[in-house]
């Protein structure tokens, strides 16, 4: 009875201890300890799989800005006075490049904000940030661009939308110009 009696004991306490401790957490054995550390297995999720035309819903990617490089291709004599010029930019119709001249100033000029495929023209479109209207523009006619990832256009698509190009709201219907040796 005095052997039970510690075993005991140290049973109630142990089981005591283990409902008490709410949540198991995972350590590492004893070293001398020959059992296994369970393992948290994780919950694969399979990859939907790929078709050829893309989902109703699916996004491109967001718009960037074209730097000075990708600029160089294109003249201010190529860009139309006061409307965009919007130019394939790769043979599969994934990019379009939208150009127009301006201000040097990052403030005076649109930045691109989406792009999708709608009713068989591209919708692109842009906003205006907030400027200080203290701040003036630079008179540095320039070209300035951004480039648009698209999502399911093809060949059929040869006009774009282009929202809120002007600073006033002014919106342009343009037909999209063909990719160039030089873009």
């Amino acid at each position: 009875m005095r052997r039970i009696l510690p075993i005991a004991i140290i049973g109630i306490v142990a089981l005591a201890g283990c409902a008490s401790a709410g949540e198991p957490e995972e350590s590492a054995p004893a070293p001398d300890s020959q059992t296994p550390v369970p393992t948290v297995t994780e919950t694969v999720t399979p990859e939907p799989t790929q078709t050829s035309e893309p989902s109703p819903t699916a996004e491109a990617e967001a718009p960037y800005r074209l730097e000075d490089d990708a600029l160089a291709a294109y003249s201010i004599d190529d860009i139309p006075g006061g409307e965009p010029l919007v130019v394939w930019a790769d043979a599969d119709r994934t990019l379009v490049h939208v150009l127009g001249t301006g201000s040097g100033s990052l403030n005076c000029q649109p930045a691109g904000e989406s792009i999708e495929v709608d009713d068989g023209m591209l919708e692109i479109d842009f906003e205006w940030e907030e400027s200080d209207p203290m701040m003036a523009c630079t008179a540095d006619l320039r070209v300035f661009g951004w480039a648009f990832p698209v999502v399911g256009a093809d060949d059929t698509i040869t006009e774009a939308h282009v929202d809120d190009w002007t600073q006033d709201g002014q919106d342009f219907t343009v037909e999209i110009q063909p990719m160039s040796e030089t873009n």
